[in-house]
């Protein structure tokens, strides 16, 4: 019986382009590898929020040993897979919900594949509503096998996402202006007033800039093989 194929995905919905996949995982055989890499030719006109920002301006990322390799691109290279990827996302970021967000979702079909997903959200104060909405995938054409791998893909879910809000946080925390509303009684409604025009103005931002990490898709791609190493 042939192995489950799986793909690990970071999506977001962006303000100009709607549910985008910014990044996901396969793993395949060293021998098969060339076939899920992207030409250095493909890379999307899309925005900074969308966009893929790997070292060296790279389109792709592989890791490999004697039996196993392990690709990440903004999306598959193959049809198929991307079409397939495509409309979970678009479920998973317009569709499906949860009244407890702290919590994964289960749902797909056997045309499309089979998805766990976690969505969540990071403050910005130049998105609407002041912040932007995530999720993270992980993606089988195998239902029974992703469902036994239910507890721990959540718990790999939910400490990425951990790990990624208290970045974000740190940064909003930086960059908030002091103010001391005891000896200026206008300084907070200043704020507030530059924080809503500053709102008005949408301005795509990239997951790095957001986290102050410029290395953080490539610690994604080593979260994602060890996601893969415990569920293969």
């Amino acid at each position: 019986m042939p192995s489950p194929n799986y793909i690990i995905c970071l999506a977001h919905f962006c303000e100009l382009h709607g549910p985008s996949t910014i990044v996901c995982t396969q793993v395949t055989t060293p021998q098969h590898k060339s076939d899920f890499l992207l030409p250095t030719t493909s890379k999307l006109q899309t925005c900074a929020s969308c966009k893929l920002l790997l070292p060296d301006d790279s389109v792709n990322l592989e890791s490999s040993n004697e039996s196993v390799s392990y690709v990440t691109a903004q999306y598959p290279s193959c049809q198929s897979r991307y079409s397939s990827l495509s409309k979970l996302v678009m479920k998973t970021l317009s569709v499906e919900t949860t009244a407890d967000s702290s919590k994964p979702v289960f749902f797909g079909d056997n045309v499309n594949g089979y998805c766990i997903n976690r969505m969540f959200k990071i403050s910005d104060i130049n998105a609407r509503g002041g912040e932007r909405k995530y999720s993270l995938m992980v993606v089988s054409d195998d239902e029974k096998e992703l469902l036994l791998h239910w507890e721990t893909v959540s718990l790999f879910l939910n400490e990425l996402i951990s790990l990624i809000q208290e970045q974000v946080s740190i940064v909003v925390e930086e960059k908030r202006p002091a103010t001391n509303s005891k000896s200026n009684g206008t300084s907070g409604n200043m704020f507030d007033n530059e924080r809503y025009l500053r709102r008005s103005l949408v301005k795509p931002k990239s997951l790095i800039e957001l986290t102050n990490d410029n290395k953080l898709f490539v610690k994604l791609h080593l979260w994602a093989i060890e996601v893969l190493k415990h569920i293969q």
